[in-house]
């Protein structure tokens, strides 16, 4: 069996799951071009717990967690099957406990959604557990891993850059520190200095990318499960509303 990618995908603003947008767009080519692995786990920078929790149900269900947006975003209803037996195989790497309150939020099902709109793919939920530190996310994908060897995709959804305090809606591109932040990252993903990545307070503007953590951290998980030896397509690759990253990157 081939082994399945990873993807870490910046989601944005919930209104890039509907219309005509670039993200839309990508989210689509992507699912188009790697084809439907056998489950996708996935982890949401939505599910913010303390300590890990992954989702043990048949079910998935379907959470609007965004306010305020026009109907035609909550018209979307997305509810893939999961898979127990995957599930039970990601509580056991990481010692997760069962937590059945949550389902599919618009971190996933955004991007989901596009990728694979027949929801024909099994999916698997995996919170971001915030209490944690950068070291233990990025660990955390490591014994993600070997689920790939059994054509399970690794979804991490978030963003590299996430400040909702400076949005700024009737920009188009991101400010400088934005734009500046977004491209650090990329080169250090790019050259495998993923350590830098994970010591990202050493990094120039990280408090303005990252006034969270939650956002951040799946990219970190996907840095794990990943490795140094898979190749680096960087993907989407813009800011928007002044202070949003949707650079995406996949590892296969």
């Amino acid at each position: 069996m081939e082994k399945a990618p990873v993807l870490f995908v910046g989601h944005g603003n919930p209104m890039n799951a509907i219309g005509d947008n670039p993200s839309r767009k990508a989210w689509k080519e992507m699912g188009k071009q790697l084809g439907k692995p056998k489950a996708i786990v996935a982890v949401s920078g939505h599910w913010v717990t303390k300590g890990v929790r992954v989702r043990r149900a048949e079910d998935n269900p379907h959470i609007n967690d965004m306010y305020g947006f026009p109907e035609e975003l909550y018209a979307v209803h997305y509810e893939p099957k999961s898979d127990v037996a995957v599930a039970d195989k990601v509580i056991k790497a990481l010692d997760a406990k069962v937590d059945n309150t949550w389902g599919i939020d618009h971190g996933v099902w955004s991007v989901l959604s596009n990728m694979y709109p027949d929801a024909d793919v099994p999916v698997i939920m995996v919170s971001t557990d915030a209490s944690a530190d950068p070291q233990s996310l990025y660990e955390m994908g490591q014994k993600l891993e070997a689920l790939r060897e059994e054509g399970i995709m690794i979804v991490c959804s978030g963003n590299v850059v996430h400040n909702l305090r400076l949005v700024n809606w009737r920009m188009r591109g991101g400010e400088k520190w934005a734009d500046d932040f977004d491209i650090l990252v990329k080169n250090l993903i790019e050259n495998k200095d993923f350590e830098a990545v994970v010591n990202f307070p050493l990094l120039k503007n990280w408090q303005k990318a990252i006034p969270t953590t939650e956002h951040f951290y799946p990219l970190l998980v996907a840095l794990g499960a990943a490795g140094k030896d898979n190749k680096v397509t960087v993907w989407n690759e813009y800011r928007e509303l002044g202070s949003m990253s949707m650079t995406s990157y996949l590892f296969e």
